[in-house]
């Protein structure tokens, strides 16, 4: 899993990932770390969508861990990954930090309290579906949760994906049995969408998480409101 640690103090923020890197290769967690004293880059194109785990300070000058926590949330919509992690000295704002839903909270003197998180973090993550898509003679393998939506291109169908966009020679009615294990909706006969990045259903439109709306058929309207708030019910 990719991990980056982000922390305004470089010292500590090397002490931290040799840290970390030891607990990986202890515990048998196959991770690339990276580490950054720049929290606002992870907002630069959306680089934090490059990261499984996320272990974030609180206390720092150039944005606070808690609003940059809240403002991936806003981005990353009902996705679970990245994983945040704070890692603090300010037990103080443990409550404040809690608001953004965080996967735990590690102060910096128990910081051994990772290896769990760590672990079942990794443990999620090594059952996760994956989709094979074939582009010519290759074939890209991505994971489910990371493909937004499929939308049909001609005698292609492109897989709009957190890691790029890739194209298949098929149709969606070919795909859509594939999909509809993982609860993918289809609002209209060119589109089938990942309920994750979801953001609203409105009468016309299917309204995702970076602000990109989806036609959707009146037809289907009354179906897809129906499917996506059965879904979210349901998620666990």
């Amino acid at each position: 899993m990719n991990i980056v640690l982000v922390d305004d103090d470089r010292i500590y923020l090397d002490e931290l990932r040799d840290t970390v890197t030891r607990m990986c290769e202890s515990n048998g967690i196959n991770a690339v770390i990276s580490a950054t004293d720049k929290p606002l880059s992870l907002l630069e194109k959306n680089i934090y969508n490059h990261y499984d785990v996320i272990l974030l300070d609180i206390d720092m000058p150039e944005i606070s861990g808690i609003e940059l926590a809240s403002e991936i949330n806003k981005l990353k919509g009902m996705s679970e990954r990245p994983y945040i992690i704070f890692v603090s000295r300010r037990d103080g704002l443990v409550f404040r930090a809690l608001r953004e839903q965080p996967f735990s909270f590690v102060r910096k003197s128990d910081i051994d309290d990772l290896v769990p998180c760590l672990k079942k973090i990794s443990s999620r993550l090594s059952v996760e579906n994956t989709y094979g898509i074939k582009s010519g003679r290759t074939v890209k393998r991505v994971l489910i949760r990371e493909i937004v939506y499929l939308e049909k291109s001609g005698n292609y169908v492109v897989f709009h994906t957190l890691s790029g966009e890739f194209k298949e020679r098929t149709t969606i009615d070919e795909k859509a049995p594939d999909f509809k294990p993982y609860a993918f909706i289809r609002p209209h006969i060119s589109y089938l969408v990942n309920p994750l990045y979801i953001r609203e259903v409105t009468s016309t439109h299917v309204i995702m998480t970076d602000g990109t709306a989806l036609p959707l058929t009146k037809k289907l309207s009354m179906t897809v409101r129906q499917e996506f708030f059965d879904w979210m019910v349901n998620r666990k």
